[in-house]
């Protein structure tokens, strides 16, 4: 067998001005797209998320693009990306107003050659897998004007408290974080599409609500009330190890994180503790007295979604109901 040429492979960011910006997608397994520290690829743009997207590069130089539960979601060709999907050279990926191209040179696909390279590749390849999930987004509401009265150091402080609780409560209820994002947490319970599953994450909502007003409280030099606003969402998510160069990042994706991002967004806008998606009430026991039914218009979405929104009162009520079953499934 030949020695094959490794192909060269590149963003290229398009602007009106004909400026052109070049990332070259070498050196390692993943490159993250955002506006936040740490990205590969810096979009410094308001439409852009903070950590917005990912480029995935496979052991045979497939390159895949992946959404991470960004706000005004990644098209491919004029597409919504939902599930890691393959580009092509010279396909656009368009976040927002950005557009930038893929541009994969010297690449060769050569016959399948074999069960060797697979065989020696099998400890690197990324895996990705469907699964019925429910998912958590919370974050706290008007931080942006909070950072700007305590300063960067007393946020650095509080976020660096507010994560390490946030995580211990999801962690300590079932759950995973996927990721902090600022303010906000991404949280997941894999195959969990029931009631107790569902149950363990409303109150990992209804403990988050808590702690953060009572954190809140010891923030010197800030004179705001501290509260978050929840979405909760259960369907297929897309769960991934995503990355080939020994740094994988476990993530999820797909249009039921995208959708709890957006129902997240719609507490803020309708002035509601918490909102949960369709099927994640339908795991619900004897709670249609404590949530109230709802149609939303989402970005995205050519019809109008049905969710349930409540108070976190009326969330602390009814988790009342099941403690002692929890407690007992806590205990198993």
């Amino acid at each position: 067998m030949g020695n094959r040429v490794a192909p060269k492979a590149f963003l290229k960011l398009q602007s009106g001005s004909g400026d052109e910006q070049i990332w070259p997608l070498e050196g390692k397994g993943t490159f993250r797209l955002g506006r936040g520290d740490g990205c590969d690829i810096l979009l410094p743009y308001p439409w852009v998320s903070r950590q917005h997207a990912m480029i995935q590069v496979e052991e045979n130089f497939n390159h895949n693009i992946i959404d991470l539960g960004s706000s005004n979601g990644t098209l491919l060709n004029g597409r919504r990306v939902y599930t890691p999907t393959r580009l092509s050279s010279g396909d656009l990926i368009k976040i927002g107003k950005s557009e930038l191209v893929f541009v994969l040179e010297n690449w060769m696909p050569t016959e399948v050659e074999g069960d060797e390279e697979s065989e020696q590749g099998d400890e690197t390849v990324a895996f990705f897998q469907k699964e019925l999930a429910t998912i958590l987004v919370c974050d706290i509401r008007q931080f942006t004007p909070l950072s700007e009265e305590i300063g960067a150091e007393h946020v650095s402080e509080f976020l660096t408290v507010w994560t390490k609780k946030v995580a211990a409560i999801i962690q300590k209820n079932g759950g995973h974080v996927d990721k902090f994002i600022g303010d906000a947490v991404l949280a997941v319970w894999p195959s969990g599409a029931d009631f107790i599953t569902v149950i363990k994450a409303l109150y990992s909502v209804l403990e988050i609500s808590l702690w953060t007003r009572k954190i809140g409280e010891k923030i010197k030099g800030g004179d705001r009330e501290l509260q978050v606003g929840a979405g909760v969402n259960t369907g297929e998510a897309v769960m991934s190890n995503v990355g080939g160069d020994g740094q994988r990042d476990f993530t999820i994706v797909g249009d039921v994180v995208n959708l709890t991002f957006r129902l997240e967004q719609m507490t803020s806008f309708q002035q509601v503790d918490l909102i949960i998606g369709e099927h994640t009430f339908q795991q619900l026991q004897e709670a249609e007295s404590y949530f109230t039914r709802r149609k939303y218009t989402i970005k995205g979405k050519s019809e109008e979604v049905t969710a349930y929104y409540t108070s976190f009162k009326n969330l602390r009520d009814y988790l009342a109901n099941w403690k002692s079953l929890l407690k007992k499934e806590m205990e198993k």
